[in-house]
């Protein structure tokens, strides 16, 4: 999987899409239930790029390359939310399943320029292949 995440903040999810211009694929408000009924203690929006767990190298750039692309040119509008929406956190978080082969991921620099220009954190974590089972 490989999702960008922009959470804790005090307006509604719906001002970020509104400066952004993109289209979440989740929402969550401080108070809501989730599925658990637990109550959320903070605002969220999450754009997930790849649901399917990440299971080789391609698989993941193919996910930042299309990140990217709504990225691209949006540099000013991050800004803008972190100065109008103050999120505690903006970041792109992964689950990587690793075989016994050899695999990596990586990112370019020309990526890591607009991961930086747009505030863009970039975590992830590794799993066993074995977990998929």
């Amino acid at each position: 999987m490989l999702t960008l995440t922009i959470a804790r903040f005090d307006v509604d999810p719906d001002a970020v899409t509104d400066i952004l211009g993109l289209a979440p694929t989740s929402v969550a408000r401080r108070g809501e239930p989730r599925p658990s009924g637990r109550l959320h203690d903070c605002n969220m929006w999450h754009l997930e790029l790849h649901a399917d767990p990440l299971v080789d190298g391609r698989e993941h750039a193919n996910a930042i390359t299309t990140l990217i692309g709504q990225l691209k040119g949006r540099e000013h509008l991050f800004a803008e939310l972190a100065k109008t929406v103050r999120p505690a956190s903006v970041s792109i978080y992964g689950g990587f399943y690793v075989s016994d082969e050899q695999q990596g991921v990586w990112l370019d620099p020309d990526q890591m320029a607009i991961l930086a220009a747009c505030g863009i954190g970039w975590g992830l974590d590794l799993f066993e292949a074995t977990m998929l089972s």
